[in-house]
């Protein structure tokens, strides 16, 4: 498959390209079919100029800007992956401190990632911040200030560019020897992870979303505070005299908080053991408050936030069609050049030739383009409407699939002599991929054998690292095969040929270069680097399933998926970013092998010291395990022996919603109480994109990547160019999903209906 042409090139691939085919110039000076195509072209893509543009007499100066500006796409994206790699590569504020240093890794247990000094900070930011100013404000030369300024989103980022340079202002006086004494946190981190959303769509679009949902979450999520309250309150009354009252529930702030932590079930069943061993009665409250919480509630929620979500979804959609349309009644208006409200054949035809001028479509024939035309003139009236034409671009939007370009083999005779034409056809038959599969498999063996002998420190490994040699030059040869039978072209334009040149090209290189190397040159002598290439050439093992025809479906549509998840790991990688900041800000520098508080902790005992917030690359990890790990209350029972002063607990206590009230007659239950439950709070949002209270939202957003994605497989598989008839796709498929809870884990049967047998 492959991706729509920007800058019209033409699907033959050679020869030089005409510049007046060019998207930007097209629109500026070409003629009305040309301007048509390349506004067509704009539309499938979803971005463009605004609306409001296209009716100005200035339209042509402002294409002209756009196209400019949208020739260093690669450096903005760039740039925005360089704001979030800082947060990482920035030495954390703690360390800048006098009484801190960074400089023993060992002692804080800080990572292996390199820090940024000062200057290569500054000059870092600096740069970032440039780049940043100019991809922000250079939309005004060619939108106009009047229309820029009414889009909120450039009035976010505007007010985001405007935070980082005060704030970098700030840093910069922190850092040199006046002025600025302490600097007790920075807005950057957090604004860098902002404008990282705001700059990709996907992530943007799924922010927005959620924003719309918060209304009916909030709703739905008041409904479980009640059960949760109402609950406690129960548990505590039952039991207040006791040993579970005694040992447990001393208060209702802490029975509220060992209820909580017993709906995710992560402390099932040692938070009701004293009870049961007591009176075996009292199993039956905690084993009723689970069902109703696990299988009731979270489902409720599932269920209200999930058609909540679906709902949102269907207005962005709509609302992304209708500017679609918009821009596409441009098109049609260009063409239409005596305001009839409709084209006939010849103008159709027209567009037709020039679209195929940017779309990586195959070229298509006069008398083909005249079928598709009858088929899309739902009237049969030989003219096409408004309707009918959104039809047809609706058609052209899909990807097709290029037809293969001459070789450059095909000058030479021998090329198609009867034994060439023999060979090319035993290498694009079925046999040759037999063959290359099952030389994989040996291949695998060998690996095998060849770690399992490394492993022993069996001196028989040198052996089968030379049969392993022998392999590579294998691949070699079946890449010159295909080559030589599919053209280069047409061979790089699979995503799998492409992955085997690489890592064959590489392997075969890098063992030549370990053979021939001396041993003075460990790297290059050491052979260990080439083994996890080898492991990565296997993974074309994964292309034997296509082979089982009750797996090519499931393969297929996993694969599909792969993009589609994208925006959903990104807005948990968002998420992780910011509570990282705020974990790094708050506990940096705590954790260290001098603090005594710390060594009558559990983590002390298991090493789990390693990690901790002292810098941006052990947060992310110690987040990512409390958004995996089931004992998450331990890790936030230790977090109270962090707070040691005002500062931290009052932080804590901005974000916590929950106030535990005091017991005259537990003053000292109480301080701990709400050190604890501060402390629940920064670790809740990891904890509750884990556990099931949130699983809903996270299948949320599986469920409908699901739905684009095998939407967009069953739309390539519906389109084929051969068909003279244009299908305009199948109804909506059916989910269902089977819920089915064990402990904090959900298992999900994702069963697609209706138009999956397609595939």
């Amino acid at each position: 498959m492959d991706k729509p042409l920007l800058f019209g090139e033409t699907s033959n691939g050679g020869g030089r390209r005409d510049r007046l085919y060019r998207r930007s110039e097209a629109i500026t000076y070409g003629s009305p079919y040309q301007r048509a195509a390349a506004l067509v072209d704009l539309a499938e893509d979803g971005v463009g100029l605004p609306e409001q543009i296209l009716d100005k007499s200035s339209f042509g100066s402002a294409a002209k800007f756009y196209f400019m500006f949208i020739k260093f796409d690669i450096i903005w994206t760039l740039n925005y992956f360089a704001l979030v790699v800082l947060n990482f590569l920035e030495k954390p504020l703690w360390c800048l401190s006098s009484s801190y240093s960074c400089s023993d890794r060992d002692y804080f247990f800080l990572g292996q990632l390199p820090y940024l000094n000062a200057t290569e900070s500054l000059i870092y930011e600096v740069v970032t911040l440039i780049l940043l100013a100019i991809h922000t404000i250079f939309p005004i030369s060619y939108e106009g200030s009047s229309i820029y300024w009414k889009r909120p989103l450039n009035q976010i980022k505007v007010i985001c560019l405007l935070i980082l340079v005060a704030d970098l202002l700030v840093y910069t006086l922190y850092l040199s020897p006046v002025a600025v004494n302490s600097l007790p946190f920075r807005v950057a981190p957090y604004v860098r992870v902002i404008l990282f959303i705001l700059s990709i769509r996907e992530l943007r679009n799924s922010i927005v979303i959620l924003a719309g949902m918060i209304g009916t979450y909030l709703n739905v999520l008041a409904l479980w505070l009640l059960f949760l309250l109402f609950a406690s309150w129960v548990a505590y009354v039952m039991f207040e005299d006791t040993q579970q009252g005694k040992l447990v529930f001393t208060s209702y702030g802490t029975t509220l908080y060992q209820m909580f932590v017993l709906f995710t079930t992560s402390n099932n069943p040692d938070v009701w053991i004293p009870a049961y061993k007591a009176s075996r009665w009292y199993c039956l409250f905690f084993v009723l408050f689970v069902l109703i919480g696990v299988y009731f509630v979270t489902n409720l929620i599932l269920a209200v936030v999930y058609d909540s979500f679906k709902s949102e979804l269907a207005k962005q959609v709509s609302e992304m069609d209708r500017n679609r349309r918009s821009i596409l009644c441009k098109a049609f208006d260009l063409i239409d050049d005596y305001n009839v409200g409709f084209l006939n054949k010849e103008q159709c035809i027209h567009l037709f030739e020039e679209l195929n001028k940017y779309r990586s479509l195959p070229k298509i024939s006069r008398e083909e383009f005249e079928l598709i035309f009858d088929e899309l003139d739902d009237s049969h009236d030989f003219k096409i409407n408004l309707d009918e034409f959104t039809d047809l671009c609706n058609a052209i939007g899909l990807r097709f699939q290029k037809e293969d370009v001459p070789s450059l083999f095909e000058r030479f005779q021998i090329y198609r002599s009867p034994f060439s034409e023999n060979l090319k056809a035993f290498v694009r038959g079925p046999k040759f991929g037999y063959i290359i599969s099952f030389i994989l498999i040996l291949n695998l063996f060998a690996v095998i054998i060849e770690t399992t002998l490394d492993i022993a420190n069996n001196s028989g490994q040198k052996v089968w690292q030379e049969v392993e040699f022998v392999f590579g030059w294998i691949y070699v040869l079946e890449m010159a095969l295909k080559v030589y039978s599919f053209g280069f072209e047409n061979y790089w334009r699979d995503g799998q040929n492409r992955f085997d040149f690489l890592i064959t090209w590489i392997i075969v290189i890098g063992e030549t270069v370990t053979f021939a190397s001396p041993d003075e040159f460990y790297f290059f002598s050491n052979g260990e680097w080439i083994r996890y290439l080898l492991l990565a050439r296997l993974l074309r093992l994964i292309r034997l399933l296509m082979h089982v025809r009750s797996y090519r479906a499931f393969v297929a549509t996993f694969l599909t998926l792969i993009p589609s998840l994208m925006p959903y790991l990104g807005t948990i990688f968002c998420v992780l970013c910011i509570y990282c900041s705020i974990g790094v800000q708050i506990f940096g520098g705590i954790v260290n092998a001098g603090n005594p508080a710390l060594e009558a902790t559990e983590l002390t005992d298991d090493d789990y010291l390693l990690f901790n917030f002292n810098d941006y690359p052990n947060g992310m990890v110690t987040l990512f395990n409390l958004l995996v790990m089931g004992n998450w209350q331990v890790w936030m029972q230790t977090t109270k022996t962090f707070c040691t002063n005002s500062y931290t607990k009052k932080l804590y206590m901005q974000f916590y919603t929950y106030k535990s009230k005091c017991n005259s007659n537990k003053g000292d239950n109480c301080m701990e109480d709400r050190i604890i439950n501060a402390s629940l709070f920064f670790l809740l949002p990891c904890i509750t994109l884990r556990n099931e209270l949130l699983s809903g939202q996270n299948l949320i957003f599986f469920l409908a990547f699901c739905d684009l994605a095998v939407l967009k497989l069953l739309r390539h598989k519906r389109t084929n160019r051969k068909e003279k008839r244009v299908k305009k796709g199948c109804d909506y498929p059916e989910y269902v999903y089977l819920l089915d809870h064990h402990s904090s884990k959900f298992e999900l049967d994702l069963l697609i209906y209706d138009c999956f047998p397609v595939l």
